[in-house]
């Protein structure tokens, strides 16, 4: 039965391919306003390249905008609005544990995102899925002022470390189904109750890059996961954080980068430190996480460790545009004080049909977990159209 299950997706994944690749050939606003490729800024879309990262961080500007005020129009000026937006398409989709599904339209998202003018920029997020109902909700939001390259004071509605461009800790770059299994861990839970890494909160930021471009650093106070007031207090679900981010350009190709998080939610203490790094090597990146993490809990404190790695290796035209992708990831994450262990297994391989739309399929195994708890698998197939 597993055979056929995987011979189904197969078949259905080459016939996207082949419907698809004619006839689906938007752009994103960014593309379109500077005329480029989508692999002008990521190695392997939405993952960023070096270039792609410089882009983010100047406010949506190229190098040469910066250098010639006239170049750097608004958007509402110049009549193009800085609208983009993708569709999800779930139509296989498989746990172990749970029943078949067809998710023919998983989720859709609408992205605004440009310069204001010289020094503001804005970035958000409106987004459906299916498992609310489709009812619009607001993502990641981003309000900037870029001073200069050394500083950018930066307010968000999202991940802490929104600023960062390096992929790896940072959930709107994932190229899987599910979240790198470093951030999608709420550990001991007192980070608002469950909160993650990747959860969004209230936070306010400086960010910039220093020491010749080499060191980027994010430093950011905010509220706890999820409390969308950033209201502090001693209820639970209240509290405030703060957080700091570091990644040092070694090499041209290689970062090695540190995350911390420490806050306190009601009366409860919590802290998440993180080490990672991050390489390319010609077509291949690699990518990995190490987390400690520490909360309170009644009685006591509560601490477990987590850690990722990813590699996955880009095919291209002569070009340089991405046409497959294979990649293979494993997370084990504690929980229980460390007495609770969890292994993970993902492997995917994904199709770019055009610069911005891909499909993929991808298996995921929990392969190792604590005893009484179940082992489970999970197959999907999944397509993305940018516009």
């Amino acid at each position: 039965m597993r055979s056929i299950q995987t011979g189904l997706a197969l078949g259905i994944l080459a016939i996207a391919g082949i419907t698809l690749t004619g006839t689906a050939q938007a752009v994103p606003s960014f593309a379109a306003k500077y005329e480029k490729n989508c692999s002008y800024c990521h190695n392997a879309w939405p993952q960023l390249n070096s270039k792609g990262r410089k882009f983010k961080e100047r406010g949506y500007r190229l190098k040469e905008d910066l250098a010639a005020e006239d170049k750097t129009t608004p958007y509402y000026e110049a009549g193009n609005f800085p609208i983009s937006g993708l569709v999800i398409s779930r139509p296989y989709d498989k746990a172990d544990s749970g029943n078949r599904m067809v998710r023919a339209i998983n989720g859709v998202a609408l992205f605004i995102a440009g310069p204001v003018d010289k020094n503001i920029s804005i970035f958000t997020q409106i987004e459906a899925e299916d498992e609310a109902d489709f009812a619009p909700e607001i993502g990641s939001t981003a309000l900037s002022y870029r001073f200069n390259k050394e500083a950018t004071l930066q307010m968000t509605w999202s991940q802490a470390n929104w600023a960062d461009g390096y992929g790896f800790l940072g959930n709107h770059f994932r190229l899987t189904r599910g979240s790198v299994g470093v951030i999608d861990q709420g550990f001991g839970d007192a980070d608002g109750g469950g909160g993650k890494l990747r959860s969004k909160r209230q936070n306010v930021a400086l960010t910039g890059r220093i020491a010749n471009d080499s060191l980027f650093y994010n430093v950011g106070f905010g509220g706890v996961a999820d409390n969308v007031e950033g209201t502090s207090g001693y209820t639970a679900g209240n509290g405030t954080s703060m957080n700091a981010r570091i990644a040092f350009d070694v090499k041209k190709n290689i970062m090695l980068g540190g995350y911390i998080l420490d806050g306190k939610a009601g009366n409860m203490n919590f802290n998440r430190t993180v080490v990672d790094a991050q390489a390319d090597l010609k077509n291949i990146r690699i990518q990995a996480a190490y987390a400690m993490a520490e909360d309170d809990v009644i009685g006591g404190t509560d601490k477990n460790n987590a850690y990722s790695i990813q590699a996955y290796n880009v095919m291209k035209t002569r070009k340089g545009m991405p046409t497959w992708v294979q990649l293979v990831r494993l997370d084990s994450y504690e929980q229980k004080n460390g007495l609770d262990e969890y292994n993970e297994l993902t492997l995917n391989i994904t199709r770019y049909l055009a610069q911005n739309v891909k499909a993929y399929l991808e298996y995921w195994d929990r392969f190792d977990t604590p005893t009484g708890i179940d082992k489970d698998n999970r197959l999907t197939l999944q397509l993305y159209v940018g516009l």
